[in-house]
């Protein structure tokens, strides 16, 4: 047994970014297109679009821009700075929870 968390950003009880976009933006920074993110992902465009959008709307910034060709979208300083400090989060919690699993009780083995 060991402890497991997700970590989900939310406002006023409503979902912005979760493992899902956090993995979707990272996506975007690697291949540089939100279609190939997409693909990768195993969703529609159109669908990884909606749910970024929604986050832009939720957290008043925008997330992706488009490069010098107006085709590839790359993420804008404020969606890496947002991805920078998502997953030192993560880091940080898993921390707490490892540590928490190394001093379980032993019948919880």
């Amino acid at each position: 047994m060991q402890f497991s968390a997700k970590l989900f950003l939310e406002n006023s009880g409503n979902y912005v970014l979760g493992p899902g976009r956090i993995e979707l933006l990272r996506s975007i920074a690697e291949l540089g297109s939100l279609r190939k993110a997409a693909q990768k992902q195993g969703m529609s465009y159109r669908w990884a679009w909606g749910r970024l959008r929604d986050a832009e709307k939720a957290l008043g910034i925008a997330l992706l821009t488009g490069d010098s060709s107006g085709k590839a979208k790359i993420l804008t300083p404020e969606a890496l700075e947002l991805l920078t400090w998502f997953e030192q989060t993560e880091k940080a919690v898993a921390g707490v929870l490892a540590q928490a699993d190394a001093e379980r009780p032993g019948f919880l083995d």
